[in-house]
């Protein structure tokens, strides 16, 4: 098993390639989509994404922490697997359902029977690819996995530049681009997990043996059943109402600015898992101080990084909508604006909610999102419904803000209860989140204003480009004299330049 110092450096390495491809797919796709086919497809993405979230009821996660604790009990992943294939036929079964009872037009407006159909099996397959790599994360071999998830990328960004150049891409050639990513992606993990240590992914289950596995996950994740259900029906209003409201072009609209805003985030999602395992490992040794370690460590510093990407995105919202959608996107500029403060606080979303369910707070996370997202639900009427229905009819804007500001909402009260648990300074936190975004969103937009004038004549991506170097050098030396930025300290900023200058020596 690799130390997790080199699994965080090749984590990284990853994070930055699936930025870079995702950045370079999410290029191609909505200009060559446009607003209304691309918010269709998005739409209905979603909305099975929500359905899948609903019968994953957080087993994803006690399936994480579990695997993570017991790394041998390979019939542990036999029958998560058997369950995520159950709750897809499951999936298939309910919409056949509905469609049988005439449905369909009032569920999904304005969409074709065949592709609401591809959206359950992409669901699915991005669920079962999600948790097979994790299975892979939870026994450490995180070194091999990012390897091949260079390759994987590449081939995805070669793969879709082909079809753009043979002109072949529409909903129904994005749904089979997707699987095949899926499939790659499964196919590559089943073959690491098997390769590394001699392990074996699969082993046989009895019918006791599956019981008993029931059983424990049905323990772990009941207390999700009646957040999973309110969070279904929310969600699911929020991406429906936008689509009855504003059609496929809010619909576009919203999609683009969310894709970006995740994005942002991929830099420092995937550390969630590696730090999660830590987490489980540590709470069950009792080793609360090196949880507290882990806690003051990593997570102010993903934050710190989420924000850096973040803001600079926020101040170019205008350029990155036209670089990443083209023309008929101009109307997203708002939303991606709105939607890039997102990933910084979904960062302390994903750590805070690791600490919760590796010491098993499942209850009281539940608690903590079920009531921010029933008070999300009419926020998201006001918002969107026009104004003779009593709203502000704001349309993608308006689920931008709704998202953003429960977003905050809930993280911060996740983060309150995780300091308090782990005798940590909450109002340290709260005051390094927003001197943080602060000093990176006035130096992004000094540097962004500064290009613009100089270079008023030059094209808009290379004003990004010019602005986003200027930017990265402004951050370098911010952080170098004010490292709390990134909640480091002064021993950190040392150590890493004298390592720097020491490596440019040898070269």
């Amino acid at each position: 098993m690799d130390s997790l110092r080199k699994r965080y450096i090749y984590k990284v390495f990853g994070n930055v390639v699936s930025f870079a491809a995702g950045a370079a797919i999410q290029t191609i796709i909505p200009r060559a989509l446009g607003p209304v086919q691309y918010g269709n497809f998005n739409f209905l993405t979603d909305f099975f994404t929500q359905v899948m979230s609903f019968l994953n009821m957080g087993t994803s996660t006690a399936f994480y922490t579990k695997l993570s604790k017991r790394p041998g009990e390979h019939k542990l992943t036999t029958f998560y697997m058997l369950y995520i294939i159950a709750a897809i036929g499951f999936s298939f079964l309910m919409v056949f359902f509905f469609i049988g009872l005439g449905f369909q037009r009032k569920l999904w407006p304005g969409q074709e029977i065949e592709y609401v159909y591809a959206s359950i099996l992409f669901a699915g397959l991005v669920w079962l690819a999600g948790s097979i790599n994790d299975m892979v994360d939870a026994y450490g071999l995180t070194v091999a996995l990012e390897k091949s998830r260079f390759f994987q990328k590449l081939a995805g960004v070669l793969l879709i530049v082909f079809m753009l150049s043979q002109k072949i891409i529409s909903m129904g050639t994005i749904y089979f681009y997707n699987y095949l990513l899926c499939f790659l992606a499964i196919l590559v993990c089943f073959y690491i997990s098997r390769r590394g240590s001699s392990l074996k992914a699969f082993e046989g289950l009895t019918f006791s043996e599956s019981c008993g596995y029931l059983k424990e996950f049905y323990q772990y994740s009941q207390p999700f059943f009646l957040y999973s259900c309110i969070g279904l029906g929310v969600g699911l209003f929020d991406r429906w109402f936008l689509q009855v409201m504003g059609g496929g072009i809010e619909q576009g609209f919203y999609s683009l600015s969310f894709k970006i805003g995740a994005l942002c985030f991929l830099i420092t999602g995937a550390m969630t898992q590696l730090i999660m395992r830590e987490f489980s490992i540590s709470y069950e040794k009792r080793n609360f101080n090196e949880m507290a370690r882990l806690f003051r460590r990593h997570i102010p510093l993903l934050y710190g990084v989420t924000a850096l990407i973040a803001c600079f995105v926020i101040v170019n919202a205008d350029k990155v909508t036209v670089i990443m959608g083209g023309k008929g996107f101009h109307g997203a500029v708002v939303p991606v604006m709105i939607m890039a403060f997102y990933p910084i606080h979904q960062t302390y979303g994903q750590l805070s909610g690791a600490v919760f369910f590796a010491t098993d707070q499942t209850r009281l996370y539940r608690n903590i999102a079920i009531f921010f997202t029933l008070i999300g639900l009419p926020a998201t009427y006001v918002l969107i419904a026009s104004s003779s229905q009593g709203g502000l009819g704001l349309g993608a804007i308006g689920l931008a803000v709704k998202m953003v500001l429960f977003n905050i909402l809930i993280n911060n009260a996740l983060l309150f209860f995780n300091a308090k648990y782990l005798k940590l300074p909450f109002g340290w936190y709260l005051v390094h989140q927003t001197v943080s975004v602060l000093a990176f969103l006035m130096s992004a937009y000094l540097i962004t204003w500064s290009v613009d004038h100089l270079f008023n004549g030059a094209d808009v991506f290379w004003r990004f480009i010019w602005a986003g170097l200027g930017y990265l050098i402004v951050v370098v030396i911010l952080i170098y004299f004010f490292p709390l930025l990134l909640g480091l300290g002064r021993q950190d900023i040392d150590k890493l330049t004298s390592k720097i200058l020491s490596g440019i020596k040898k070269v």
